[in-house]
């Protein structure tokens, strides 16, 4: 007679999978919701520092939220500038104040209930 007691957890797999879809489709709908508001957050002259914005997935589960860098054949080399401010111009002589529209973005997405928002059907 043994004197253990056990309980035997098995994963199932069809429900994990499901959970999984779901999380990584809530992850990119809260990344285009992110970059939508930062495309309204950022500063205007031309609109290239706004349509350069975009949701890029990086791995399976993982996405980055990117401004700048080349976009439509043209590199956006401000973005990051804008973003943090600090110099710039001709002997860096300007310096231009931080707008932070990525940081503002992702602060106003990701406030209140927002994991319920996004992930809620799975939490």
């Amino acid at each position: 007679m043994s004197h253990n007691v056990k309980i035997t957890l098995k994963w199932n797999e069809p429900a994990i999978n499901l959970m999984n879809k779901k999380a990584v489709n809530g992850l990119f709908r809260m990344g285009y919701d992110i970059a939508n508001q930062a495309r309204r957050n950022a500063p205007y002259k031309t609109g290239a520092l706004r349509n350069s914005i975009r949701v890029q997935e990086n791995s399976v589960n993982s996405l980055d939220v990117i401004a700048g860098g080349i976009f439509g054949g043209k590199a956006i080399r401000y973005a990051a500038i804008q973003e943090f401010g600090g110099k710039a111009g001709r002997n860096h002589s300007v310096t231009i104040q931080g707008k932070h529209y990525m940081e503002r973005a992702k602060d106003f997405i990701m406030t209140g209930d927002y994991l319920k928002k996004y992930f809620g059907d799975i939490i």
